[in-house]
């Protein structure tokens, strides 16, 4: 048994000689997490490499969906097909994160866009992503919605690290939303039918001051796979 950890980030990243290595770290720190929370080996593969037959050739017990930086308007959806195709069958629990969630949102009917421009007066936190757009980054409270079995060890306000600028702006078809920031008012979905969860936050970026994300992580294993 495997967890297959879907990396979406854009070849832009990747390919590029100053980006790609950050990335590459980044990426072997959440799969060295996912491992710890799960005690179960972590398959990273990209996100234009996934097929539908994918789960099962893998023997993947869980999906976890991670984050990008990239605009979306730079990808070629062709090639995210197999993506949507497993989000949609969900064939077993998956956990998108950031970019993640926001495709489970996509392929389930929900509309999504930036948080909004910065006024003219406003300081832009950080310019080298996505420029005089409203970002949320670093670890800031999300209100939880303790009835949501990824946050049963939590209390209603959690503190998950942030770094995004684009937002599910409704709850797709057949999902409730169950988190909430002052900023991003959907920050988690869950599937009614299906565990299947989406989160804005990064909950693999935990730190040893904020453990939350490590909780929600090691919930959705032991609840939701293991039992």
């Amino acid at each position: 048994m495997t967890i297959l950890y879907i990396d979406t980030e854009h070849d832009l990243i990747v390919d590029d000689p100053v980006s790609g290595p950050a990335h590459r770290a980044l990426i072997d720190r959440a799969r060295q997490r996912i491992e710890a929370a799960s005690e179960l080996p972590c398959l990273v593969t990209r996100f234009a490499d996934v097929m539908p037959e994918t789960t099962e050739r893998t023997r993947a017990t869980a999906i976890v969906i991670g984050g990008c930086t990239t605009d979306w308007a730079e990808y070629d959806f062709a090639e995210l097909t197999g993506v949507l195709e497993t989000i949609r069958a969900a064939p077993v629990p998956i956990l998108g994160i950031c970019a993640g969630h926001q495709l489970i949102g996509h392929v389930h009917g929900a509309a999504w866009g930036p948080l909004g421009s910065l006024a003219a007066d406003e300081t832009d936190s950080d310019p080298h992503m996505a420029p005089r757009q409203r970002k949320e980054q670093g670890f800031l409270p999300v209100h939880l919605d303790l009835r949501c079995p990824l946050f049963r060890q939590l209390p209603p306000i959690g503190t998950f690290a942030q770094s995004h600028y684009w937002q599910l702006e409704d709850v797709p078809d057949g999902f409730v939303a169950r988190a909430s920031s002052p900023s991003s008012p959907i920050q988690a979905i869950e599937r009614r039918d299906r565990p299947v969860y989406g989160v804005q936050f990064h909950p693999e970026r935990h730190d040893d001051a904020n453990r939350d994300g490590e909780r929600v992580l090691r919930t959705f294993f032991t609840l939701l796979i293991t039992g």
